[in-house]
């Protein structure tokens, strides 16, 4: 399954930076940082060849610093007949630093975590945007033939109860059932469900699957499942979909992203200005920003984190939620 360059949703830092690792890893001889903006996740799709690309040169700059923060071993290595020419410095990470440290040994409890990420990891979309990246930089001639990233794996968050059990029925291929709590009402319906995938969308998990009661395809944020997910009872394992049928569903969901936008206005300097990383993006004095986003509910959730910080301009179905959730606390605490 792979995550389309043109997905309108925009890479995380944290996923950004798993991409960048991976590529480090696994390149033959190290990047030029030319080569990771045009070809790494998180920086390709805004890189212009031949253009102004100050702005993801920053960002990159910002992320060399997280990676060592986080005790990433970064090599840094200008070719010697180059003397300070820092277009021509190549960047990599070696492999030895990757090495798992003797003597350590874990829990039952601490394994079984592990084991789930690592399903979660093998099947997941978080993997797919690193190999569309690793792909490309073997195009190039970066990294060689056999270079894979089953090797390592990045830090799931699956704090939502329901996501072991989702992950286990999807490889049984097993039907389940739910509670799910709907946005519009907070009504709580049963839901029968064939599930397909697990993906994380703009820092949220949703499963895709056959819906059994509407007899279609349908997404189901995990945060809105309140009940534990159970098998249904006397249901013969489903036959899995054809991949073009999943294909599809993925599809549906990133061209609903691309065509609800919102504009937002952001305080300069204040929290939710690095959160939008708006003093990367070199747009001179503008404090607005444009999201893409498949859930006005959740969206509007996460800009009411930054209350007093952003004002939503667009559109006004946002405005509303928003206002809502404001009231809904006001009245609360009156």
């Amino acid at each position: 399954m792979s995550e389309s360059k043109s997905s309108p949703f925009k890479i995380t830092k944290p996923e950004r930076l798993f991409n960048l690792t991976c590529a480090l890893l696994y390149t033959r001889n190290g990047l030029t940082k030319n080569e990771i903006l045009r070809s790494v996740p998180g920086y390709e799709n805004e890189y212009v060849d031949g253009g102004d690309n100050s702005s993801l040169e920053r960002k990159f700059e910002r992320d060399k610093s997280s990676l060592i923060h986080n005790g990433i071993q970064l090599e840094v290595t200008i070719p010697p007949h180059e003397d300070e020419n820092n277009q021509v410095t190549v960047y990599s990470i070696k492999r030895e630093s990757f090495y798992w440290p003797k003597n350590v040994e874990f829990t039952p409890r601490q394994m079984a975590l592990l084991n789930l990420a690592a399903d979660a990891w093998a099947g997941g979309s978080l993997s797919t945007a690193a190999s569309r990246g690793i792909t490309k930089l073997r195009a190039m001639g970066a990294v060689g033939e056999d270079s894979d990233i089953v090797g390592i794996a990045p830090r799931i968050q699956a704090s939502e109860p329901s996501f072991r059990d989702l992950n286990n029925a999807i490889s049984d291929h097993q039907v389940v059932s739910f509670m799910y709590r709907k946005p519009q009402t907070g009504e709580i319906q049963k839901r029968t469900l064939q599930p397909w995938l697990l993906r994380l969308v703009a820092g949220q998990w949703i499963v895709m699957g056959w819906d059994e009661d509407k007899q279609d395809t349908r997404n189901f944020m995990l945060r809105r499942i309140v009940s534990k997910v159970t098998s249904v009872k006397g249901v013969r394992p489903f036959d899995p979909p054809a991949q073009e049928q999943i294909l599809k569903a993925v599809d549906d969901l990133d061209s609903l992203g691309a065509k609800q936008t919102a504009k937002i206005k952001v305080e300069r300097d204040s929290e939710a200005w690095f959160k939008f990383e708006l003093d990367l993006q070199g747009n001179g004095n503008s404090d607005e920003v444009t999201i893409n986003y498949h859930d006005v509910y959740v969206l509007a959730e996460q800009l009411r984190e930054y209350a007093g910080q952003i004002k939503v301009l667009k559109p006004d179905a946002l405005i509303q939620v928003v206002r809502a959730g404001y009231e809904r606390v006001a009245n609360d605490h009156a």
